[in-house]
């Protein structure tokens, strides 16, 4: 036994060290993935106080790092037709978010864990009617999509998170806005990250 080994040490090296190279291989693999996911930016929507249009809307930043917020997009679905507009910039007087430069905006930083009202869903509503030079109301509305995008990685990357809002109406004759889902979809694919940067650019 111990003959052949040392007649064939030289085989049986270069087979350890393979081997040794690809559990190497493999956990550097594992470590690069885990430091991927642990440094993705991921957007959560929600809302909070009502369940009508005073409703605020609540961004928050699950990530790690910090995010940087580029815009905001509503989609009105009115059955037969859609609007759709940015609503990043408020309009309204009375309604502070706060903090200096986003007393009209929701541009700007958000730390990692961090939440964002960008206003309730009948301020963000009037925003696109501004946006779009239209009469839009919540009451003609069969659902609401909000999408917020961000710059994320440094800004080397956008990315950003969307959840569509059923509107139904409550016992108590007020609309209520009821999500399929209680998590946020993520936008990560590259033609959806291209079309969101069209949006802002054009």
């Amino acid at each position: 036994m111990w003959d052949w080994i040392t007649q064939n040490s030289g085989g049986l090296s270069a087979i350890l060290n393979a081997a040794m190279l690809a559990v190497w291989i493999a956990y550097l693999q594992l470590f690069f993935v885990s430091f991927r996911r642990s440094n993705r930016t991921v957007i959560h929507i929600g809302m909070a106080g009502e369940r009508n249009g005073d409703a605020r809307c609540l961004v928050t930043n699950m990530g790690s790092d910090t995010a940087y917020v580029l815009a905001v997009k509503i989609d009105l679905d009115f059955g037969e037709e859609t609007r759709s507009a940015l609503v990043t910039d408020r309009i309204e007087d009375d309604d502070p978010l706060g903090g200096d430069f986003r007393e009209k905006t929701n541009q700007g930083p958000l730390g990692g864990g961090e939440v964002l009202d960008i206003g309730s869903l009948g301020r963000i509503v009037k925003r696109a009617a501004h946006r779009t030079g239209e009469e839009l109301s919540l009451k003609e509305c069969r659902a609401v999509t909000l999408t917020v995008m961000v710059a994320a990685q440094q800004a080397h990357q956008m990315s950003g998170g969307y959840k569509r809002y059923e509107i139904e109406s409550g016992d108590d004759g007020e609309m209520c806005f009821r999500s399929e889902d209680v998590l946020t979809r993520q936008i990560h694919g590259r033609r959806q990250r291209h079309a969101l940067r069209d949006m802002i650019t054009a």
